[in-house]
């Protein structure tokens, strides 16, 4: 079962991780789309940047990709695990001089299957005027969620509904917090997941400025029956074992 804090932690320091590089493992088919005010485009991340094997079942994905055609710039950093989750940040500035309505996917492929799952997420953000013209908004587009949390391409969770953030002053930032699920206990149940998890983000933003999101999606296994009976066994041997020994 992966951590939350340990896998957001991971993320932080990779600067000092040392990465052994092998050319004879593939990664795993990290996936992004945009769709900017409803028209389309879709791209492997490792298209556009560079992808790195952190651990046995980890990767680090990076980029940036501008579109002088449509006017927008993007860059990310996602740290992602088929087993699975994905974490990581990605910003983005409408450089055109009209607003925009985004949607971005990030999709991911999971191995192995997930009979049951327990899910939980998280975002935050912050939005700037990067024109100067002394204001910014980034809302939510036509009153939905900012973030959506997805498996198999259906809808988990959501964060962030809603959303109006401003700012005011020429050049300026704000933070914002988009709130959490599955952080507390008991754990919140999941669907069973099939082949792939994603998160979606959906928002409107003004000409000419930026917003950043970071965010994180986790899905753990459930264990069935036979497998906690099988645990639970293995520790009695385990003990006698031990007891005999002694």
């Amino acid at each position: 079962m992966k951590n939350q804090m340990k896998v957001t932690l991971a993320l932080l320091s990779l600067g000092t991780i040392t990465i052994e590089s092998r050319a004879d493992i593939t990664p795993p088919n990290f996936q992004f789309r945009v769709l900017e005010s409803g028209i389309a485009s879709y791209g492997e991340a490792c298209d556009f940047g560079s992808v790195t094997q952190v651990s046995a079942t980890e990767w680090f994905f990076q980029g940036i990709h501008s579109d002088t055609t449509s006017g927008t710039s993007m860059s990310w950093s996602y740290l992602v695990d088929p087993d699975p989750f994905i974490t990581g940040t990605f910003s983005l500035t409408n450089d055109t001089l009209l607003a925009k309505a985004y949607v971005v996917d990030f999709s991911l492929p999971i191995s192995p299957s997930i009979a049951q799952s327990t899910v939980s997420g998280q975002m935050s953000g912050t939005l700037t005027d990067s024109n100067g013209s002394g204001s910014a908004s980034m809302t939510s587009t036509s009153g939905g969620a900012v973030y959506t949390a997805l498996a198999d391409g259906m809808f988990v969770q959501s964060l962030m509904s809603n959303a109006n953030q401003t700012v005011s002053s020429a050049f300026g930032t704000t933070s914002f917090s988009g709130g959490s699920f599955g952080q507390g206990l008991p754990p919140l149940a999941g669907p069973a997941i099939n082949s792939t998890i994603g998160i979606r983000f959906s928002f409107t933003l003004s000409a000419g400025d930026s917003v950043s999101f970071s965010s994180i999606f986790v899905a753990n296994p459930v264990p069935t029956p036979g497998a906690l009976a099988m645990g639970l066994l293995s520790g009695l041997v385990a003990r006698r074992g031990r007891r005999r020994t002694a």
